[in-house]
């Protein structure tokens, strides 16, 4: 074991990610923390600085599919010169995007202050922690010493490096933390340069030589490189055990590309990610197991889980096995991204998204596994998925902690999974409970006083009260839902002066304390207006609002707030005079005996 500098780790070998580990993830966060490191040696006279370890493995082409480059291009052969990365990937991938922001900054400041030298000589000092000309045949371009994986790589090489012309999407993840990086780099250390030299051009080169020693010099790492013999599955997720340094999803596609035939490592899982979806992983494992084993399993436990369910004895054959995790995960992908062939279902499922209620996704995908996929086009399927939403609405309005659904859900799947009870009565059994988890009196008393923060939510609970009014008035109203440009309108604006709306008049010392969450927020101070009339309504004074909700904007490009919004004219209709928290509370009572009808 030798600790070593960053040129002296990178002129003994390329070193590769393989196909097993996870994307880029590092953000401003740990990269900042890195930064005060390296700015933290820059203005100290310690001689180096422990980044800790990286730990590698002899390269292993079954474990490389992924690569971004294509080793002939470079007449490399047979993966000489090259080690695996199965530990310290992030760390490596955030020093040689600092080397290259460092050199690019340098070629930047060559027009303010030319000098040749100089400038050469620093680059040649950083170009090879990006890229290397050692390990290649003679006639090719210089490679990245750093090898990620597929579109992250192919962006790294390309906009990042400037070392190929491959084509990338820069909206994949592992892309958009590469990009950042970079930018948060270059904007932090041209705000160190500025700090500690103010506009003096004639320093800027000397600020990134000096910076430059920082790296080549004082950086330093440990290489623990196992054999040959060692499983690299087996290392990679003892290092990363505890779950600490990776998610369940990065662990979970460690075990599944162990278990897939070699040839097929890389493929199994990014088919897999396609079908579910990259930020969706977690949940669908969550809901998977939740079904298996009729119970939550935590995330750091999930992988476990997976391991268990690869090695079992049920399936005989790994491709049965994927056979089914495919079909599932697709189906789990497109309810959480509401693309199923149902349209009414798939507005039913975003409103889920709106609500920000992702533990109901353990019981669609429990209905699904139980009754199979085709479940989903069907009626019944829609009205289980209703009921469900009736149930988290009672339990987010009367701020009961969701956690408590479980072992409601745990009592749900085991009916669905021990006898040969339908969909159809499993709804009933929801609706029956739904009435004991949350009575009415308790949902009407606990809609009172519900006051969402979030204008998304709010809009869900508006939109749904408005087309209830609509059906039971007796003029000709359509529905809300597709109206373009919708807003929530508050009536007591959120930027409100208790002087200009109230005047002379005291509030009662508890509503003053805490006026803008149980007033200006309340459910009762709210409704759907068109962007234009929100605009138009703005903060003014109580009469201009209602002047505006009676006529609409000049130039009304909308259809007029009272004739369009029945809440808008119950508002008008009720209080015409005055709307103070004494009419937000009264109006909010009036909006609770609704949203028990409804909910």
């Amino acid at each position: 074991m030798e600790f070593l500098n960053l040129p002296k780790l990178f002129a003994a070998n390329l070193y590769a990610i393989p196909d097993y580990q996870r994307d880029y993830e590092w953000t401003s966060t740990q990269n900042g923390v890195l930064l005060d490191d390296v700015f933290a040696l820059f203005e100290s006279d310690e001689d180096s600085h422990f980044f800790g370890a990286i730990v590698t493995i002899p390269y292993e082409g079954s474990n490389g599919c992924d690569k971004s480059i294509d080793f002939d291009d470079y007449g490399i052969k047979d993966g000489k010169g090259i080690k695996h990365v199965v530990d310290g990937q992030q760390r490596l991938t955030s020093f040689t995007i600092l080397a290259k922001v460092i050199a690019d900054l340098a070629k930047e400041s060559y027009a303010e202050n030319p000098n040749p030298d100089t400038l050469l000589g620093l680059v040649r000092r950083l170009d090879p922690m990006y890229s290397s000309y050692s390990h290649v045949s003679k006639d090719s371009t210089p490679a990245p010493v750093l090898i990620l994986n597929g579109n992250t790589g192919r962006y790294y090489n390309n906009k990042i490096m400037g070392l190929t012309k491959q084509n990338y999407s820069k909206l994949f993840k592992g892309a958009k933390r590469l990009n950042a990086a970079y930018t948060y780099f270059k904007k932090e250390i041209d705000a160190k340069y500025k700090e500690l030299y103010k506009d003096d051009l004639t320093k800027r080169q000397k600020f990134y030589s000096d910076l430059t020693d920082v790296l080549t010099t004082k950086v330093t790492i440990v290489e623990i490189s196992c054999d040959a013999s060692s499983n690299a599955f087996q290392v990679f997720d003892s290092l990363n055990g505890k779950g600490l340094d990776l998610t369940a999803a990065d662990r979970i596609k460690n075990i599944l590309m162990s278990k897939a035939p070699m040839n097929k490592r890389n493929e199994v899982w990014t088919n897999l990610v396609q079908k579910v979806g990259e930020d969706f992983l977690a949940g669908f494992f969550v809901s998977y197991f939740f079904y298996c084993r009729e119970g939550r399993v935590s995330k750091n436990k999930l992988p476990d889980e997976f391991k268990k369910e690869c090695d079992s004895n049920e399936f005989k054959k790994f491709e049965e096995f994927i056979c089914q995790l495919y079909e599932k995960g697709e189906i789990y992908g497109a309810l959480r991204k509401a693309k199923t062939k149902s349209e009414k279902l798939n507005c039913v499922l975003k409103s889920i998204n709106k609500l920000n209620m992702e533990q109901v996704y353990v019981m669609l995908y429990a209905a699904v596994s139980k009754y199979g996929v085709n479940v989903v086009d069907g009626k019944d399927f829609l009205d289980y998925s209703e009921m469900l939403i009736r149930l988290v609405v009672r339990m987010q309005v009367c701020e009961k902690s969701m956690n408590k659904l479980d072992s409601c859900f745990s009592e749900w799947i085991k009916e669905m999974k021990n006898s040969e009870i339908v969909l159809k009565n499993i709804t009933k059994k929801i609706a029956h409970d739904i009435k004991q988890i949350v009575p009415d009196e308790d949902f009407e008393r606990g809609f009172a006083q519900f006051a969402p923060k979030s204008n998304q939510v709010s809009e869900y609970y508006l939109i749904k009260i408005e087309n209830y009014l609509n059906k039971t008035v007796k003029e000709s109203r359509t529905t809300i839902d597709a109206m373009p440009n919708l807003s929530v309108e508050h009536v007591i604006p959120q930027t409100c002066s208790l002087s200009t709306w109230y005047g002379d008049e005291e509030l009662p010392p508890e509503v003053k304390e805490s006026f803008f969450e149980s007033v200006v927020e309340n459910i009762g101070n709210k409704a759907m207006i068109c962007g234009d009339d929100n605009s138009a309504a703005q903060n003014f004074e109580y009469k201009t609002k209602l002047n505006v909700y009676l006529n609409g904007k000049k130039g009304q490009q909308e259809g007029i707030p009272y004739k369009t919004f029945c809440l808008i004219k119950e508002i008008v209709d009720d209080y015409p005079e005055k709307f103070t928290h004494e009419q937000v509370f009264d109006r909010a009572k009036k909006l609770a005996k609704i949203a028990v009808q409804i909910w």
